[in-house]
């Protein structure tokens, strides 16, 4: 199990009094990497962190670090940085002291604290709040400021637990690009907990999905995305959500939203002899809506319907048009409004068949 070049998380498991709040929990942060651990409140992604950083006990399970098993150290000598989602500042402390206060902690010289505060605030744009107490901050120099005093002691692993959640989504749009940029450029090796699937798409090199205390599925960006383990990761991963259909397939055919098209070479070999009803997954962005001509084009899957909500996305329309007793939701152009309106009959389109996803009765993905 002790793996080297990372942090190893191997079957952590966390229990208070009958509740089980992780179940064997295992995964592999990499060195130099940026791992983010995916899911809803409540999924264990705090208590995975605190297990990590020494601030609570396992139940059982085992930690290594490098490949040395770091399980039964205190914190402070596990040789990781926690930065919380309160960021917890000393309300009482200037930035400089702020900063200061782990190297002040580990009794480093006087010169090399100064040297050590002033390149970081340097780094991170924080040499105007080093006179300031906290409460004078901005929400984006109070959250640079909690990760800057992590980053000066220069720790072998961050952790990070939802440290965007404090600001508003302008900035946190720009803080999370800074994060990613500092971590890549400096060869930090991050782990943080998110609830939010843009976050942690935008960062992650690897996500580490986790549902009711257990890690569903571990993969990139993409593998997240494009081929979700189960109807609970692809609904939670993407807006609009992903949509949900009815559908059959047999003799080489699929049947969905009424319609029937050639089935995919690789959905046809995942469902092999399957013959029942499942559960079919279409992504908002693998369809489309066209008001003119009034029909889909020649050869393409799709069909009409009424159109029977719009939500507006900026540039972008969310619109829903209902197929039979199904709802598909479809990203639009912003000018549909223009030419549609609600009630109207309208032409939906899936551009991609090979890019849906089937699930099966229990909500597995039968491509795996």
């Amino acid at each position: 199990m002790a793996e080297r070049g990372g942090l190893l998380a191997h079957g952590l498991t966390k229990r208070y009094g009958a509740k089980m709040a992780l179940d064997e929990v295992s995964f592999l942060a990499a060195d130099g990497g940026f791992t983010v651990i995916l899911g809803p409140g409540g999924a264990g992604k705090t208590t995975t962190l605190r297990l990590l950083a020494g601030l609570e006990p396992q139940t059982k399970g085992s930690i290594f670090l490098d490949g040395r098993e770091v399980s039964r150290l205190a914190p402070r000598e596990r040789d990781m940085a926690m930065i919380f989602d309160n960021l917890a500042l000393y309300p009482n402390k200037n930035g400089y002291e702020n900063l200061a206060s782990p190297l002040v902690q580990r009794k480093r010289p006087v010169g090399e604290i100064r040297q050590k505060v002033f390149a970081m605030a340097e780094k991170l744009n924080l040499t105007l709040v080093l006179d300031r107490l906290p409460k004078t901050m901005s929400g984006g120099e109070k959250q640079r400021l909690a990760l800057g005093r992590a980053l000066v002691r220069e720790p072998r692993f961050f952790l990070l637990d939802e440290p965007l959640s404090s600001v508003d989504a302008p900035l946190r749009f720009k803080l999370r690009s800074e994060l990613k940029r500092l971590q890549k450029k400096e060869g930090h090796s991050f782990l943080m907990a998110t609830p939010d699937f843009a976050e942690a798409l935008a960062v992650g090199d690897l996500i580490i999905m986790l549902h009711e205390g257990k890690v569903v599925q571990i993969g990139g960006p993409a593998d997240i995305y494009d081929r979700p383990v189960d109807t609970r990761t692809a609904l939670f991963v993407g807006s609009p959500q992903i949509n949900l259909l009815k559908a059959t397939a047999a003799e080489g055919e699929l049947k969905f939203l009424g319609l029937t098209q050639p089935c995919p070479p690789a959905l046809a070999q995942a469902l092999g002899a399957y013959a029942g009803e499942f559960t079919l997954g279409l992504r908002p962005e693998n369809a489309a809506i066209l008001v003119n001509p009034a029909e889909p084009e020649p050869g393409a899957a799709g069909g009409v319907a009424p159109l029977v909500d719009v939500e507006s996305l900026g540039r972008t329309l969310a619109a829903t048009v209902k197929v039979g007793e199904e709802l598909l939701t479809v990203l639009a152009a912003s000018d549909l409004l223009s030419q549609a309106t609600i009630g109207d009959l309208v032409a939906f389109q899936v551009k991609d068949l090979g890019a849906l996803q089937a699930f099966r009765p229990d909500g597995r993905n039968f491509l795996g």
